[in-house]
């Protein structure tokens, strides 16, 4: 008895092929810079920006602080912190 496995005889073809997908290549083309629309700035010019005062509004009757006129400052402002530091600590404030 002869085996003949493998030898042929089938219809099968020897060499099977794949088909390669088709391939693209990334453009070069630059797209165009989107459409500007008018649409009111919001930006502010630093130069122009006034900012709001800090701190108790001025006064006109205020009296003005001189040595011989000592005027406390306004409660719980750097000036009343800063003036309890001088009194506390005479030498460190000329």
């Amino acid at each position: 008895m002869a085996a003949l496995a493998g030898c042929g005889g089938d219809d099968e073809p020897a060499e099977t092929t794949r088909d390669i997908p088709p391939l693209s290549l990334p453009s070069t083309e630059v797209a165009p810079p989107p459409e500007q629309t008018d649409t009111q700035s919001t930006t502010v010019d630093p130069a122009t920006e006034t900012l709001p005062e800090e701190g108790p509004p001025p006064s006109d009757t205020a009296p003005t602080d001189t040595p011989e006129s000592d005027t406390a400052p306004p409660a719980d402002t750097p000036a009343e912190r800063f003036e309890e530091y001088c009194n506390e600590n005479p030498g460190a404030c000329g």
